[in-house]
C-alpha cells in the first residue's frame, strides 16, 4: 500500500505530465498556422484578379491563408526595403521592382498593361485632344508606375496642354475618384475600364509602346531563407498558364500562354 507521500509525488507528477502534454499540444497548431501563410505585397491594378485567385488558390488547399497588401508599387517597395515582411513582390513597373531588388531573388518580367483615358460611358468626349477643354480630369501621381506611364504617353500624343486636377497616390485611387463622379476623366490601366465596362469606357493613346508598363514578379529572400514552401507554390501558382491566360482575359498583355 502506497504511503500518502508517495501518492502525492505520482499526483504531482501526473499534473505536471498533463500540462506539459497541453502546452506541447497547445503550440503545434500556431506552427502549423504560421507555416502556412503566405505575404504578397502586388500592385494595386491586379486586386479585381488576384482577390479572386487567392480565395481559389485557399479552397483547394485548407489551412493555407494568402495575405495579400495592395497598393503604389514604389510605396511597397519602400515597405519592403523597410523590413516589412513579405514573401512575394509583384511590382507595376521595373523602376519599384529594381528599388527593392537589394530583397529580391531574381525578378523577372509578368505582364504588361497599358494607361488610357477613362471616361463614364455617358461622356461626351472622344479624343484625348478633349482634355484640353472644360474637363476635370486626373492622373497617378509622377512617381507610380501609372503616372510615369501616363507623363510617358502625354507626351509623345503632344496636344494636351491641360493639367489634371489632382494627382492621386495609386491606380485605385485614380480609379474610386472617376466611379466616384468627382471628376470627368482619369488617365488610369486599361484593365480597370475593362474590369468596370458597365460604368466606363477607354480612349487609347496613339503609342501604345509608350503607355504601356511592364510588370515584373519576384520571390524575397527572407521567403527563400525561411524555406516557406507555400510561398514557392503561390509564386509558381501566379506564373502558371492558367493564371496568365486569366489575365490576359483581363486586359494585361501576356508574352507566353505555352
Amino acid at each position: 500500500m502506497k504511503s500518502i507521500y508517495q501518492r502525492l509525488w505520482l499526483g504531482r507528477a501526473a499534473l505536471s505530465l498533463f500540462f506539459l502534454s497541453f502546452t506541447i499540444s497547445a503550440m503545434q497548431p500556431a506552427t502549423a498556422v504560421g507555416s502556412k501563410s503566405v505575404n504578397v505585397f502586388a500592385a494595386s491594378s491586379l486586386q479585381v484578379q488576384y482577390i479572386a485567385l487567392a480565395k481559389k488558390f485557399e479552397a483547394a488547399r485548407p489551412g493555407v491563408k494568402i495575405n495579400i497588401s495592395f497598393g503604389s508599387s514604389t510605396t511597397l517597395a519602400s515597405q519592403i526595403v523597410a523590413g516589412a515582411p513579405v514573401d512575394i513582390f509583384v511590382s507595376a513597373d521595373q523602376a519599384s521592382m529594381a528599388a527593392a531588388k537589394s530583397e529580391i531573388t531574381n525578378p523577372t518580367d509578368y505582364v504588361i498593361n497599358q494607361v488610357v483615358i477613362a471616361v463614364p460611358n455617358n461622356s461626351a468626349l472622344t479624343k484625348i485632344s478633349g482634355l484640353n477643354g472644360n474637363v476635370k480630369w486626373i492622373q497617378c501621381a509622377h512617381t507610380a508606375p501609372c503616372g510615369i506611364a501616363a507623363d510617358r504617353a502625354l507626351a509623345a500624343e503632344g496636344g494636351v496642354k491641360g493639367s489634371p486636377v489632382s494627382y492621386e497616390a495609386s491606380a485605385s485611387s485614380t480609379l474610386a475618384k472617376l466611379l466616384a463622379g468627382a471628376v470627368d476623366a482619369a488617365i488610369i490601366f486599361k484593365t480597370d475600364v475593362i474590369a468596370n465596362k458597365s460604368k466606363l469606357r477607354a480612349i487609347e493613346f496613339a503609342d501604345s509602346q509608350a503607355a504601356s508598363s511592364q510588370y515584373q514578379i519576384g520571390i524575397t529572400k527572407s521567403a527563400i531563407a525561411k524555406k516557406n514552401r507555400w510561398a514557392n507554390t503561390f509564386f509558381l501558382y501566379l506564373k502558371s498558364s492558367d493564371i496568365r491566360k486569366a489575365l490576359s482575359k483581363a486586359g494585361f498583355q501576356v508574352d507566353s500562354l505555352k
